[in-house]
């Protein structure tokens, strides 16, 4: 009797988690703002590329206790929801609080959930929002809440770059530029093994680009990051490079010249050598030397 009763609690309980799992996965976007409305309404508006892209899996924190033994209804799919978390190079920043160059923009699978499809390497106008947008049906998953990080979704007019989206926020609102003291990091496209740089890995690398790089010659005084991206192919040659975010034509000439002389142990992914998109900042400063 005890075990009928058990199974019974069971059955219920997966037919509740199914009919909130159709009300979590609904998703309804009525009418759309005006750039200018959606300015107002985004926590932040931002321009940037997309570096990566993770899969994560949460659990209903009500299934959690009040079913805390109980494995079948703890690891049924019905008690969990999947969300997609994409790191996002900032380019330009037209509002928000943003203290890092690469920020966390978290959205669902797309389809029946209001998510968004980024494409890795690609630019976008991003509206986001502190909150997520899951939490206005079912609040019981755990969602992550962490600084430089927000939510996007469909019925916000994220977009890929579109250069008539950018005019028309530049009407209501500034670029900024963005100001971190944050160590120079290298980026990778999540691999099993990233690419290392062949003479003496990352110290190494940054003392190849400190020995090689050129203060270009142009009388005025510019400092700053130019981040660079490119792919390290299966042969640990450097191909494709781009400028990702630069400052001038002329320190973006020559952080393309010194990314061109790099050499890599190619990244692998279960072992072997694959192909893997980097993204290197390379920093311009000035040294004042003392003449006493």
């Amino acid at each position: 009797m005890r075990n009928a009763m058990k199974t019974t609690v069971t059955i219920l309980t997966l037919l509740l988690l199914t009919s909130i799992s159709d009300k979590l996965f609904a998703c309804s976007c009525v009418g759309q703002r005006t750039v200018q409305e959606e300015v107002k309404h985004a926590d932040a508006v931002l321009v940037g590329t997309i570096l990566n892209k993770t899969i994560i899996t949460l659990t209903d924190s009500t299934i959690l206790k009040m079913f805390p033994n109980d494995t079948t209804i703890r690891n049924s799919p019905m008690s969990k929801m999947t969300i997609a978390r994409y790191d996002f190079l900032v380019e330009d920043i037209y509002k928000g609080n943003i203290t890092k160059d690469t920020l966390t923009i978290y959205t669902g699978l797309g389809g029946g959930d209001c998510g968004i499809r980024f494409e890795v390497g690609k630019s976008y106008i991003v509206y986001g929002e502190n909150e997520t947008y899951f939490g206005q049906v079912n609040n019981d998953f755990k969602f992550p809440k962490v600084k430089n990080t927000f939510w996007t979704y469909i019925c916000l007019r994220t977009m890929s770059y579109y250069q008539d989206e950018i005019s028309e926020i530049e009407r209501f609102t500034k670029k900024r530029k963005l100001n971190t003291n944050d160590n120079d990091t290298i980026i990778f496209s999540d691999p099993d093994s990233p690419p290392i740089f062949k003479n003496g890995g990352d110290v190494g690398l940054k003392k190849f680009i400190r020995e090689n790089l050129r203060y270009p010659k142009t009388g005025e005084c510019v400092t700053g990051k130019v981040y660079v991206g490119f792919t390290v192919d299966t042969l640990g040659n450097v191909k494709d490079i781009e400028i990702k975010r630069g400052i001038t034509t002329s320190t973006d000439e020559e952080a393309i010249r010194v990314v061109k002389m790099l050499t890599f142990i190619p990244g692998t992914r279960f072992g072997i050598p694959i192909e893997m998109k980097m993204v290197l900042p390379i920093c311009f400063t000035i040294e004042y030397k003392d003449d006493k």
